[in-house]
């Protein structure tokens, strides 16, 4: 088989940078040369587009995610699950909050009255499969009362009650009318694996291959989503993995006892590819791309769905599966369901990333009903909690249409304020303005409740908001149960609208639980406010107003009618005008409702209302009678992508008119059949323009894709238009390449220019040391023509660092995590406020005068007095020892020294000393054709920070550096430094060679792990190879000495690989047994 090392990163990074996705439509061929336009299929009628579905599935739910065990203690008898022993063997201890406090099944059947009166139509479980009860020790040990460490998948966590219970649950529910939706996982199980080699660190699959059962390297990637995979064994992987001693049979099913199934490689750093291919916070990490592992998890849960009789799926870290197997799992549960007979059946994922561009790849191109509004979420917390701009609101909003397929669309989106992750949004609110009042506090709570209860998607309480619970944090210390807490951190924590203390907190007249029910009751009342098409009227571009329509037409007369929502976050009542679909149209007031509820606001010619919000509130109207039929027949013009596009382009439609009016969008691929796209009911943004994205990835260059797009009146008058494009040559990924650097720098432009409060907080393969406390980062200390930089200290072989610029405070500048890929580049600028990163610098850098050279010099400790430089060869004056040049200023990154060159020079000797303390030993040398004529250096480093210096390849078969002496031991003084690997390559036919720098001929290459020998050769060998007695010596890896017997190989070589799989050294083998 064939290993394409770098096909995994080739379209992990593709899909990011260009959020790149599979087709929706089949992936026909190019038309045939001489295929004419008579010979493909016609487009469909309008009529026939026109009748596309605007909704799809579940859209007006309101979720109550509830955790069973921080809700009601219904039965004290399953309190410890059935388990002898104290708290760290059955993991119930009521005072500490990382365990279990004694919530069950038997407590939600007894409250769902409670759960019902809050409005609530769908009911949302943790995980309530059986979990390991406690993992780790000491201090680390804790409880999985949470639900997300099963290892038994097949029955019901003996603390929560049995299956009996939850099928009682689900019954109870559904006479009430609410549905019911389990919290699954695919990702992970319990922690049960160890790992041979000690230690957790995360190895790449560059550095470390998979190797089939036959010791050839490949990549998984190129399997998944196939059905086919290679044949493994446990020696297969980049670690060992062990099953610890009366674990054998510890999950459920079966075939998860198998430690093949798993991609163990050692724990996440969420960046790269460990963010799939990493275990999740040390838990076994599934590997989703073998077939055997798809449908393993089809069969879990479609049992359920089958047994249970559920009505959807959350889905925990969607973001750390591959699709490939979302598009296979999703369909096939899906289908499962409609054979039960239900054909709504809805799921939903946690993609936690705030740019829907990100997060709607999973609909799009996973084939998940939803997300959960990740982005949503961080911008009404802006709004709500910290005076945000409402023009940011609006930006969310604007990008809906990402959302949108022949099968559903935004409105889908379940929207939430904060969870047992991220915290409660009580907590947020006190985080975000420790100095609040109390009542200032519940408005903004108030606020953000109305935001997403009267805005598109579906809403989500989290149990205990309603109640005015905060938390002081993230995790566990978000997780009060609702039953009076022994906890003392919780019954520490302030509520909004109550008071703290060990209480049971059911109370219905709490402020927030009377809040969400008059939202829940007026959304029910007036179906247009819960999935009604939103049309943006007004953003202030900063702390204000935010207001949009919501229409639906009738269920009985078909006719449309207008609501207008409008909120304001500021602090004191704004007035607005606020345009509407209707001239002389009377509005009157819904909510909230008060003594002068029912009052009327009246539309001028313009159709603009004078709408008056006051702080921190919102307020909704409703049209006293229905819109007008349209005056004129409809219009439509369509943008197709350019000649060109490749990846997910946007095609978008110009569509004039006052009304409400809903674009339907279809496509033909190459000669292929037409198919819809989705169907747009509103315009993105304030304008005209409908917009909806196509997945092309894949598709050949040259192809001709056609789109016909149809938009239909409030009337059902509809008008058409047609066009097309030829798709271009998809970037290629350039090989990986073995690069070094010590740092990699963040280059960072202010409009104030005031830097002094921000900095770069980094994770990812950092250096030892580097890693800074939250949200401490590293500063921006230089200055440049662009602004202001940042470094930050690399481990050896560094691949993947993750990045955010963030204040003092913890604000970040954008919400987005953003990643540096090592081996592409040291440098990377940014804006404030904006999510473009680039790698190339958008400003030059002023040379400095053509006969100086300037250098720029950092110390760690601050301390610059009595260094100088002292400067000979290329100097025009060398200086003596005695006298050095003194620095000409000091910044933020150190001092500054001018040196006169030479007519001509070329480079510059130089050395940085204080007396007889030299900075580095030796002379260092400027070489003006490597470096320029100005640098940026770091005490104690050879190679200058700026501009970056990159380390070179070392491939040579034409020597035989490597020795080979006996069956298990190589000698070889390779260049390997930390985070790289070192290996022997053998051939059957000798066809590896070096081309162009790079080694070539290898893909099919069999593969021999080494492994260092820290004492190096025994006596014995000493004696044997006096010549090489001091050399690095590699032992072949244990797993790996059979096949260096069965090994049929006419060539040898042993390579050095670093983590993005490129060969930074290699050398002929000479074999001496």
């Amino acid at each position: 088989m064939t290993r394409r090392p770098s096909s995994r990163r080739s379209r992990r990074l593709t899909a990011l940078a260009a959020g790149a996705l599979l087709p929706l439509l089949p992936l026909p061929p190019v038309p045939a040369a001489g295929a004419t336009a008579q010979a493909l299929p016609p487009p469909p009628s309008d009529a026939a587009l026109a009748a596309a579905a605007t909704r799809h599935d579940l859209t007006r739910e309101q979720f109550y995610f509830v955790l069973p065990d921080r809700f009601a203690n219904g039965d004290a008898g399953n309190d410890t699950g059935g388990m002898p022993g104290g708290a760290l063997e059955h993991g119930f201890d009521p005072t500490d909050k990382r365990f279990y406090n004694g919530g069950d099944l038997r407590g939600l059947i007894d409250r769902l009255d409670y759960v019902e009166d809050l409005g609530t139509t769908a009911l949302w479980l943790a995980p309530v499969f059986t979990n390991r009860p406690v993992q780790g020790t000491g201090e680390d040990a804790s409880a999985g009362y949470h639900g997300y460490w099963i290892t038994d998948f097949t029955s019901v966590d003996p603390h929560f009650g049995t299956k009996e219970e939850l099928e009682e649950l689900v019954e109870a529910a559904h006479a009430r009318g609410i549905k019911v939706f389990f919290d699954v996982i695919t990702n992970h199980t319990a922690d049960v694996i160890d790992y041979a080699e000690g230690d957790r660190a995360y190895r790449p699959e560059g550095a470390y291959p998979y190797l089939d059962a036959d010791g050839v390297p490949f990549d998984d990637s190129d399997y998944a989503g196939t059905g086919t995979f290679p044949e493994v064994n446990t020696e297969s992987f980049a670690r060992t993995p062990v099953v610890p001693a009366g674990q054998a049979a510890a999950k459920s099913p079966a075939w998860l006892n198998d430690p093949t199934m798993y991609h163990n490689r050692g724990d996440s750093t969420f960046i790269g590819e460990s963010a799939e291919s990493g275990d999740f916070h040390g838990l076994d990490g599934l590997w989703t791309e073998r077939p055997e592992v798809v449908q393993g998890m089809i069969d879990i849960y479609s049992t359920w769905v089958e047994d249970v009789g559920i009505d959807g799926f959350r889905i925990d870290t969607v973001k750390q599966v591959n699709m490939e197997f979302w598009q296979q799992w999703a369909p096939a549960v899906r289908q499962h369901a409609a054979d039960q007979g239900n054909d709504d059946f809805f799921m939903f994922g946690e993609v936690h990333d705030p740019n829907p561009s990100n997060t709607s790849r999973y609909v799009t191109e996973g084939e998940l009903q939803a997300t959960l509004d990740f982005p949503l979420q961080g911008a009404v917390r802006d709004y709500a909690s910290r005076g945000g701009s409402a023009r940011a609101l609006a930006d969310v909003f604007a990008q809906d249409y990402r959302y949108t397929t022949a099968d559903t669309n935004a409105y889908a989106l379940p929207t939430f304020l904060g969870n047992h992750d991220i915290g409660r949004f009580g907590g947020l609110l006190v985080q975000d303005d420790p100095a609040a009042t109390g009542d200032e506090l519940l408005a903004r709570d108030r606020l953000a409740h109305e935001l997403i209860f009267l805005s598109r998607g579906q809403p989500v309480v989290y149990s205990g908001d309603e109640q005015g619970l905060t938390g002081s944090g993230t995790a566990e210390d978000s997780r009060q149960s609702l039953f009076a807490s022994q906890v003392a951190d919780y019954n520490d924590d302030p509520v909004l609208g109550g008071t703290s203390g060990a209480m049971d907190r059911y109370d219905t007249g709490a402020p927030m639980y009377r809040t969400i029910q008059a939202l829940s009751e007026l959304t029910r009342e007036h179906p247009a406010l819960r999935d009604g098409t939103q049309t943006e009227r007004y953003a202030d571009d900063g702390a204000g107003v935010y207001a949009f329509s919501r229409t639906e037409p009738d269920a009985a007369s078909g006719e449309a009618v207008e609501y207008l929502v409008a909120v304001n976050n500021a602090d004191q009542a704004r007035t607005v005008q606020v345009p509407t679909y209707s001239a002389g149209m009377e509005f009157r007031r819904l909510y909230p409702a008060a003594a002068d509820a029912g009052a009327t606001l009246t539309s001028g010619d313009d159709t603009r209302v004078t709408l008056q919000v006051p702080a921190l509130s919102a307020v909704v109207y409703r049209a006293t009678a229905p819109l007008a039929a349209p005056a004129a027949a409809p219009g439509i013009t369509l943008a197709a992508p350019a000649d060109g596009s490749t990846g997910t382009v946007t095609v978008a439609a110009d569509v004039p008119g006052t009304g409400p009016q809903r674009v339907t969008f279809a496509a033909a691929v190459g000669d292929g059949e037409w198919e819809v796209l989705g169907t747009a009911d509103a315009p993105s943004g304030q304008g005209s323009t409908y917009r909806i994205t196509h997945a092309l990835s894949g598709v050949p260059a040259g192809t001709t894709v056609r789109y016909k797009a149809v938009v239909e009146d409030g009337a059902g008058a509809l008008a058409s238009a047609t066009g097309q494009t030829v798709l271009g040559a998809e970037p290629v990924e350039p090989p990986p390449s073995a690069v070094s650097r010590d740092h990699v720098v963040v280059h960072y432009a202010r409009q104030d220019g005031n830097y002094a409060d921000w900095s770069v907080f980094a994770w990812g393969d950092i250096a030892d040391g580097a890693a800074t406390p939250w949200p401490q980062g590293h500063r921006f200390l230089g200055r440049d023509a662009y602004g202001a930089f940042a470094w930050i200290p690399l481990k050896p072989g560094a691949d993947q660092v993750g990045f955010l610029v963030v204040d003092g405070q913890g604000d970040k500048d954008v919400a987005e995590d953003r990643a540096i890929d090592v081996a592409a580049t040291g440098e990377v600028w940014i804006r404030q406020g904006s999510t473009e990163m680039l790698t190339e610098p958008p400003v030059a850098q002023p040379d400095p005068p053509v006969d100086t050279a300037v250098i720029h010099y950092h110390r760690d400790d601050g301390a610059y007095d009595g260094w100088g430089l002292h400067v000979e060869a290329g100097a025009a004056s060398p200086t003596t020892w005695q006298t050095p040049l003194q620095p000409v200023s000091r910044d933020g990154y150190g001092v500054t020294f001018e040196v006169p060159l030479l007519p001509g020079a070329d480079s510059l000797d130089y050395v940085l000393h204080k007396g007889e303390e030299r900075d580095l030993p030796g002379t260092q040398v400027l070489d003006f054709a490597e470096t320029g004529r100005q640098v940026w250096l770091l005490d104690g480093r050879e190679r200058p920070l700026l501009p970056p210096a990159t380390g070179a390849g070392d491939l040579d078969l034409g020597r035989a550096d490597a020795h080979w002496i006996a069956p298990d031991t190589v000698v070889w003084d390779a260049p390997a430094p930390a985070g790289t690997t070192v290996q022997l390559r053998h051939d059957p036919v000798g066809d590896i060679a070096v081309a162009d720098g790079r080694l070539t001929g290898a893909e099919d290459a069999g593969l021999v792990r080494l492994v260092p020998l820290p004492g190096g050769l025994t006596a014995e060998q000493r004696a044997l190879h006096p010549e090489l007695a001091e050399l690095p010596a590699y032992a072949v890896d244990p797993r790996d000495t059979d096949r260096v017997q069965a090994a049929n190989a006419a060539q040898w070589v042993a390579t050095v690989t670093v983590a993005n799989g490129a060969v930074a050294a290699a050398t002929s083998v000479g074999k001496q047994w």
